[in-house]
């Protein structure tokens, strides 16, 4: 799934040079329309190697409506991501190299939901978006999700998925078969993930939410490779936002296994995170959070990351962003490999800081 770089680069150019409007490609009485967004930044940090570099990251993508009549349309989306600034995005070898990120098709059936097919944004998104609030920080949770199936970022996207998603009153639902590309070693997957939304007037709103995924995989029992030693995967979780006012506290747990051919020991994570967002005003915002992470009996990664970020608007689309982490984790060992094991590029033991410009188009 990838363009050339050359091609990609005039995509963006093109882009850039249109984003002071909106970019609406095609819009029909009907309500069709072709839609190009995306987004530009550029981060400054000391995260990777522990020396201050800057990186430049990018996305751009189309979205689609085709109307069929009044209560059916055709929906797609394409969006592809350079350098990506998130742990695992293992789907390319340079992080250089445009990927896909979300790549689908599907159909809005209005109140009947959605049904979509592809790389998909996955619905336990509504689960991992209570920790995933800092533009600097990587998500730590169901980081094994590629032990099984090599395409997959966590569980937030992979190949050859069809999903459902709908909302019935305050509930939110979504469900999905995970098939795998032709190139992947999942024999199959499942997850769901189910939202409430608790409207309790000036008191606030509260939405748990629940998710859980599991594949299985299709390794040859004779290889002695090491991601082919890898049998199931299953990931749950449990959470919740809290929103009062102009603040938003979430709170979660999260738990992922890798169970193994070989009969070794399962590999589990088990993640503690509380994060807190605060818009102090239309222009201005603050986050902060907590993770604790311990691996039991893979590769012993340990996460103990507090993170405070401040963000300023400088126009509706575009933010400046600063961040500092306080570490005080450990590196894990790969017990096939005895490879040391990191987390998104840096030793968790190691503080960094962040600064980001962002614009969004």
């Amino acid at each position: 799934m990838k363009f050339k770089f050359k091609t990609l680069t005039a995509l963006f150019l093109l882009a850039a040079s249109n984003a002071a409007v909106s970019a609406p490609i095609y819009q029909a009485d009907d309500g069709s329309f072709i839609d190009l967004y995306g987004r530009l930044g550029f981060n400054v940090s000391d995260k990777k190697t522990g020396n201050t570099s800057g990186d430049f990251d990018a996305r751009l993508g189309f979205s689609a409506r085709q109307a069929i009549n009044e209560k059916m349309a055709v929906i797609g989306l394409a969006q592809y991501q350079v350098n990506a600034a998130e742990y695992a995005n293992n789907v390319a070898e340079n992080p250089s190299d445009f990927t896909a990120r979300y790549v689908w098709a599907g159909l809005d059936l209005a109140e009947y939901g959605k049904i979509t097919g592809g790389r998909v944004s996955s619905g336990l998104i509504m689960f991992t978006d209570i920790g995933d609030v800092f533009a600097s920080s990587d998500v730590a949770m169901a980081r094994q999700a590629n032990f099984v199936d090599p395409t997959a970022v966590q569980v937030f996207r992979q190949d050859g998925t069809i999903q459902y998603q709908n909302t019935f009153g305050d509930v939110d639902v979504s469900a999905a078969y995970i098939l795998g590309n032709n190139t992947s070693d999942l024999d199959y997957g499942y997850n769901g993930a189910v939202r409430y939304t608790l409207d309790m007037g000036d008191a606030g709103k509260l939405q748990p939410v629940i998710a859980a995924q599991k594949e299985k995989s299709r390794h040859d029992t004779t290889s002695t490779l090491y991601h082919d030693m890898s049998d199931e995967y299953s990931f749950w979780g449990i959470g919740t936002r809290y929103y009062i006012g102009d603040v938003m506290l979430g709170l979660l747990y999260a738990q992922d296994r890798v169970t193994f051919l070989d009969g070794s020991s399962d590999s589990v994570d088990k993640d503690y995170e509380a994060t807190l967002v605060w818009n102090l005003s239309p222009d201005w915002a603050l986050r902060t959070g907590y993770r604790h992470l311990d691996n039991e009996d893979g590769d012993g990664l340990q996460l103990r990351d507090t993170t405070f970020e401040v963000q300023y608007k400088l126009t509706q689309r575009s933010s400046i962003y600063t961040s500092y982490s306080w570490r005080n984790g450990k590196e894990g060992t790969n017990k096939y490999t005895h490879n040391r094991v990191s987390f998104g590029g840096s030793n968790p033991a190691d503080d960094y800081f962040h600064l980001g410009l962002r614009y969004e188009f």
